[in-house]
């Protein structure tokens, strides 16, 4: 196997990142916090492995170096610059406290479909019906433990993906997706764009069959673009543990709390909502 290596920015942690939220939870991806090493299973490539040592990332997997650098820096989203955001959290003690330690990345995964395909699975149902419709679909169309390919999913009617992979109304909104990437019809290289318009984005991304809102807002989250807030239903509840009020309001209050932070919202939000997952008191 290769092994490349990846000098680290001196913000990044990689327990944080890891649990930057639930992806580690889903496979391909398995987690094992003792030994420090975090681990997934490429389409074509076969199984990775990443860890921490010092201020190195190094990452083994089946592919040539410059191939293995480039999975690792997205998965961990080492793209990402996160110098300044210091002077933008300014009076918020807890949100720089998380920023400091490392919890301003998202762990991605290895492709975008991947990511997206993981999103439109976390719409309207719980992280466990979520979690079983991942591992229904790795086993139907995956090769090897890995996440299929669009190709792998497209070749696949949209009533044997509702039947097996038992993922209800979304079975027809992951079909025409997978199609529409598997043709050439939808580049998903135009929606990792750094400096591409964040309202374009979330409108490109809407237009995909079964993407509302919250799918489309808590991708570009997961891109490391934070003009969006993507409230959900663990949001709501999370905030209002925060900051205790009736729930009937609670996203006004979620707008007007984080709308100071201009194009970092989310990640304000984010930092805020998910403190305590860093600092000991709990697991994510």
């Amino acid at each position: 196997m290769t092994l490349a290596r990846l000098r680290l920015p001196s913000d990044f942690h990689f327990d944080r990142v890891v649990r930057s939220h639930g992806w580690y939870n889903l496979s391909p991806f398995a987690y094992d916090p003792r030994r420090g090493e975090l681990s997934t299973v490429a389409a074509g490539a076969g199984p990775l492995r990443f860890r921490v040592r010092g201020d190195v990332l190094e990452a083994r997997g089946a592919l040539p170096a410059p191939a293995l650098r480039s999975v690792a820096s997205r998965v961990f989203s080492l793209d990402l610059d996160l110098a300044g955001l210091d002077a933008s959290l300014a009076g918020e003690p807890k949100m720089l406290a998380a920023l400091r330690r490392g919890a301003g990345r998202m762990l991605r995964a290895p492709t975008l479909f991947e990511d997206a395909v993981k999103m439109l699975f976390t719409t309207n149902c719980s992280w466990e019906a979520t979690r079983g419709m991942v591992d229904r679909l790795i086993a139907l169309a995956g090769e090897g433990g890995a996440f299929p390919t669009p190709e792998s999913v497209a070749a696949l009617p949209a009533s044997t993906l509702a039947r097996k992979v038992r993922c209800g109304y979304r079975a027809v909104s992951l079909s025409r997706f997978a199609r529409r990437v598997a043709r050439g019809r939808l580049d998903l290289a135009s929606w990792d764009l750094r400096d591409a318009n964040a309202e374009t984005l979330r409108e490109a991304i809407l237009l995909e069959h079964g993407f509302g809102p919250y799918a489309a807002e808590g991708l570009l989250r997961i891109l490391g673009r934070h003009e969006y807030l993507a409230i959900d239903s663990w949001v709501r509840k999370q905030y209002r543990v925060l900051h205790p009020g009736p729930a009937k309001t609670v996203d006004r209050a979620i707008a007007r709390r984080y709308a100071r932070f201009g194009g970092h919202k989310g990640l304000a939000m984010w930092l805020e909502l998910t403190a305590d997952w860093h600092d000991g008191s709990r697991e994510a």
